[in-house]
């Protein structure tokens, strides 16, 4: 008996912490990391309540004790039904071939640094060209930056107009006096704040524009390739017909 009401007690259990972790995060009730890691934590919890359920299963099957055999069920069922889902996206997750960065830049040397990052110092979100440069220099394509044939203020006026358009960004910062914007996307499922600036700087020859961009996540230390593909996005949304003026490899 007790088995089967183990089963059950931590079934509902991995049910509760899933839909408080997804649902307190995506509302905003809970922190971000907190919410996923009450998400991992449900397919732990599932897991036992499977054991415990089978267990069940195997001390009711005598006809005295069947009476706690329908506890052992739903337990198993509740259990297969919240934990499956959360291990195969465990597993997609896991299996996905990004490496361990969550900082990308078009420029490693002068990144573009954050002026007024919401809730946080522009000091902590300095750029670690130690730490990250290696890693994606050698696990991604090469990241230039997108060259624009017209003045720098006019390209700046053409790539904030462009930033207000994005879907999902929030623009949280504009300075005309540097050419430079800035601001976060959140996830969909768990609400992850990115963090996003881009500056348009002179060209060397001074007849046109490059646009500089820099993406980071705040949490954890990879990002399934998402700040990096940001970037390659936007400027290709950015691109001039024909192609032509795009630095960034295909």
């Amino acid at each position: 008996m007790i088995p089967a009401w183990l089963s059950l007690l931590d079934a509902i259990l991995a049910a509760l912490l899933v839909g408080i972790g997804v649902m307190g995060a995506h509302m905003g009730m809970i922190v971000p990391m907190s919410g996923f890691l009450m998400f991992l934590l449900s397919f732990v919890i599932a897991i036992l309540a499977l054991l415990f359920g089978l267990i069940g299963l195997a001390r009711t099957s005598a006809p005295q004790r069947r009476v706690g055999r329908p506890k052992a069920v739903a337990g198993i069922v509740l259990s297969l039904l919240v934990g499956v889902p959360v291990g195969l996206t465990m597993w997609r997750w896991m299996s996905m071939p990004y490496p361990e960065i969550n900082d990308i830049t078009t420029d490693y040397e002068n990144p573009p640094a954050f002026v007024k990052p919401p809730g946080l110092s522009a000091d902590s979100m300095k750029y670690d060209r130690a730490k990250f440069e290696p890693v994606q220099s050698k696990e991604y394509p090469k990241l230039d930056p997108l060259r624009l044939d017209e003045k720098p203020d006019d390209a700046f006026a053409k790539v904030s107009a462009a930033a207000h358009t994005m879907p999902g960004w929030l623009i949280v910062y504009v300075d005309p006096a540097t050419r430079t914007v800035e601001g976060v996307q959140f996830s969909n499922v768990f609400r992850f704040c990115d963090d996003f600036v881009i500056q348009v700087r002179p060209s060397p020859d001074g007849n046109s524009s490059l646009v500089e961009m820099r993406s980071r996540s705040r949490d954890g230390t990879g990002d399934f390739g998402v700040n990096y593909n940001r970037i390659r996005g936007f400027f290709a949304m950015l691109k001039p017909a024909g192609g032509a003026g795009v630095a960034a490899p295909a």
